[in-house]
């Protein structure tokens, strides 16, 4: 009998050491990765002269070149796409490829909200896209799992994960004011704005946005409360 009770016991512990501690990541980025996109902004440069005896025009031509690599996702099936105002600002032509197609689509934007660094832009995709659910931000708390998906330095459908390390943080940018972010040590680097920052239920509970140039793990988000106010006012629902 005592042998049989620590064999028992020995099992028990086993299933206690090979249980998976954290939350199931693969599960929730699987389900959201299709709804996020990547958006390639394109803005007519003119051509200098040269005037060391090549041959140029005047007035001076103009050419298309890639500015702005970015991200955004789909918040309804008839292709509206929300990401930050500065990734598509001074476009000329926007592009948004889909996980899955070979070309990607040319965007049509349906509006801009300078202010609150928010854009909504529009493709006729091919068939319907399952749009991301978007959360609440207001009952957030520091220490929930967050996961980041976007496409870091052109590495699309990149996912990291991390925790909220704080909420409500005011930040000036530039001329931009933002009165709460959230602040993550999930890692987000140039080319994740506009990207969805999803709690575990995969919901959208913020936008990536910026992120702390001179140290590591200090990203920050807009919340999915001021996006979804940002949304209304451009499309009116």
């Amino acid at each position: 009998m005592i042998r049989r009770q620590r064999k028992q016991g020995n099992k028990q512990a086993d299933k206690r050491v090979t249980k998976n501690p954290f939350p199931d990541f693969a599960r929730v980025i699987k389900r959201c990765k299709r709804a996020v996109v990547t958006i390639e902004v394109i803005e007519d440069r003119p051509i200098v002269p040269n005037f060391w005896g090549i041959p140029y025009e005047y007035p001076p031509r103009t050419r298309p070149q890639a500015m702005n690599i970015g991200a955004g996702f789909v918040i309804d099936p008839l292709g509206h796409i929300v990401t930050n105002e500065h990734v598509i600002h001074g476009a000329s032509k926007i592009q948004v490829q889909v996980l899955g197609t070979k070309n990607p689509y040319v965007a049509k934007l349906v509006g801009a909200d300078y202010e609150h660094d928010l854009a909504v832009v529009k493709i006729e995709a091919s068939k319907p896209i399952m749009p991301i659910q978007l959360g609440h931000s207001s009952t957030l708390e520091v220490g929930q799992w967050v996961i980041a998906i976007g496409n870091p330095l052109g590495l699309d459908h990149t996912a990291t994960v991390g925790i909220i390390s704080a909420v409500g943080r005011p930040m000036q940018i530039g001329d931009r004011s933002y009165p709460h972010l959230i602040q993550t040590d999930a890692a987000i680097n140039r080319g994740n704005s506009g990207g969805p920052l999803l709690n575990l239920q995969g919901e959208v509970i913020g936008m990536n946005t910026a992120v702390s140039q001179s140290s590591q793990g200090i990203g920050f988000a807009i919340t999915v409360d001021d996006v979804k106010k940002s949304i209304k006012d451009i499309l009116g629902k």
